[in-house]
């Protein structure tokens, strides 16, 4: 696992998980990892079963709050994959999962200690003051399933089962 910390960060660690990427772009996305955590990066790649064609691989790492969105913003710019960035909980900071495809884009989600999604009292608080409006209602169910990433589950979740067991990266040294 390496550890990426700039002096007097908060520590945290976190999973990349390319859940699938066409052979051709590993070396780019293991590009714009090694920019962000600023060591070379070589992972394991994997045939992902649940979409032929493609790799899978797993990264585990251990860096500065915040590294999580800042390989989710590189990384999307990399057509063609599909990925989760997952950072656990600091002191002040709440874990995070960003889930990328590349038809839905990119989608942020704080979670709870158990993986569940939390959604923030002010946007639930908007969400109920559009939904007081005329035609608000009928909205209100396409909103919640936006903010819980519904629509990237559903794509993501046969490949997060088909690269399940594959191989992981651990990063233990920093450059």
């Amino acid at each position: 696992m390496v550890e990426i910390l700039p002096a007097g960060a908060r520590t945290t660690s976190g999973q990349l998980a390319v859940l699938a990427c066409p052979p051709a772009l590993c070396p780019h996305l293991e590009f714009a990892v090694a920019a962000v955590l600023g060591v070379p990066v070589s992972l394991e790649w994997a045939p992902q079963p649940a979409r032929p064609g493609t790799v899978c691989a797993t990264l585990a790492w251990r860096g500065a709050a915040g590294t999580a969105g800042r390989l989710a913003s590189r990384l999307r710019s990399v057509s063609g994959v599909f990925f989760e960035v997952a950072e656990s909980a600091v002191p002040g900071c709440d874990p995070v999962r960003y889930s990328a495809t590349p038809e839905l884009g990119l989608h942020c989600a704080t979670l709870a200690a158990n993986g569940d999604v939390v959604v923030p009292e002010g946007v639930l608080e908007a969400l109920l003051a559009t939904a007081e409006t005329p035609g608000g209602a009928a909205e209100l169910p396409g909103a919640l399933r936006r903010l819980l990433g519904t629509a990237w589950d559903e794509v993501l979740e046969p490949l997060r089962s088909g690269g399940s067991g594959g191989p992981v990266t651990h990063l233990r040294r920093t450059g």
